[in-house]
């Protein structure tokens, strides 16, 4: 009986409650395995390959571990606040932990984007590419400025004063939420544009550049990432503005992160088909560079066949010479001996 009253009781869970509970657990075992798998193949995969130039503390890497690090911690702290258990935890910390993952979770997504589509980006116009680094580059006071907000709501000892900063942790959510939409509807209609060109073999897909197929799979994984990550903030705008607040409101969240979990396995996708094609176009060079030297050194003992094929003939035609000019002069020495004879013959008879 003693260790019934050590704890407090938890709130009534739900059903749907206990459904968020669930996917928020399944969705942080999953990002630790992620996780892991992403640490292996940085470490070990492509430093074994890119032994010369170590990449394992390059903006790409960095952007995409911090993803998985705040898609993770997301997911753990949602699922506490669905939990509600202040003799483990405190609330407010839960709810600040999940805020700031999801910001940087946010700021690592159009950063990670940014860096792997911008070339594609400005290849389909100076418009987009400008609008899409506006939001680059105001993207981290966007989400600073969101979490500060978020902190002064949750710790603002004034409780007349919850309203005035609800109101403004909506206002700044809400561009922050306008910020991202501009920008994936930029990279969405690039990743479109340029597929679809690529598809019908235009040449103006890109002016003065090689269509590669490294920008396919970019464009290709983008997109993909770019769509489920529009799904994401649909279903945060439901809770937003619909009456899901009392029943249904942890389940959507639980399921938009899990959307957005997906978008972030396609960008580990892409990370991964990106080393696989180098892998491939790096053998396929060294199959070819092999092919010309195997056909070079083929040419080679193939004209130094021929030099002495034409050697061997301009030998044999010597030897013939002079074998004819040796013929041609025994013969002569004995015309001359038989005339000399027949001379001798006729001296002698007369």
């Amino acid at each position: 009986m003693k260790i019934l009253t050590i704890h407090q009781p938890m709130r009534n869970l739900s059903a749907f409650d206990t459904a968020a509970i669930c996917v928020h657990s399944v969705l942080t075992a999953s990002g630790l395995i992620e996780f892991t798998h992403l640490i292996y193949f940085i470490a070990m995969v492509e430093r074994r390959v890119n032994r010369e130039k170590p990449v394992i503390f390059s903006w790409f890497n960095i952007t995409i571990i911090s993803l998985s690090v705040s898609m993770t911690s997301l997911h753990a702290s949602s699922g506490i606040c669905v939990l509600e258990r202040p003799d483990l935890f405190d609330a407010p910390i839960a709810r600040a932990m999940a805020g700031l993952s999801l910001c940087v979770y946010e700021l690592m997504y159009v950063w990670y984007t940014w860096l792997r589509s911008k070339v594609i980006l400005k290849l389909k116009g100076r418009f987009r590419y400008n609008v899409a680094s506006v939001v680059v580059k105001i993207a981290p006071g966007i989400y600073s400025a969101q979490f500060i907000i978020l902190c002064f709501h949750l710790y603002w000892p004034n409780l007349s004063s919850k309203p005035a900063t609800k109101l403004a942790l909506n206002l700044a959510t809400a561009i922050g939420g306008l910020a991202l939409i501009t920008f994936d509807s930029i990279m969405l209609l690039a990743f479109t544009s340029f597929l679809r060109e690529n598809q019908m073999e235009s040449v103006d897909v890109v002016s003065s550049v090689e269509v590669s197929k490294r920008f396919s799979i970019i464009a290709l994984y983008g997109m993909g990432s770019c769509i489920m990550l529009m799904i994401t903030l649909v279903l945060y705008l439901i809770m937003a503005f619909a009456s899901y607040h009392t029943v249904h409101e942890n389940l959507l969240q639980a399921l938009g992160h899990g959307v957005m979990h997906g978008s972030f396995s396609l960008l580990v996708g892409m990370k991964v088909a990106l080393h696989s094609s180098d892998l491939k176009e790096e053998q396929t060079d060294w199959l070819a560079r092999n092919r010309r030297v195997a056909n070079a050194a083929r040419n080679e003992m193939a004209s130094m066949s021929d030099r002495d094929a034409v050697q061997t003939v301009v030998a044999v035609c010597e030897v013939k010479s002079v074998d004819t000019e040796r013929n041609s002069a025994t013969i002569n020495l004995s015309k001359r001996q038989e005339g000399f004879l027949n001379n001798t013959d006729k001296i002698f008879t007369q």
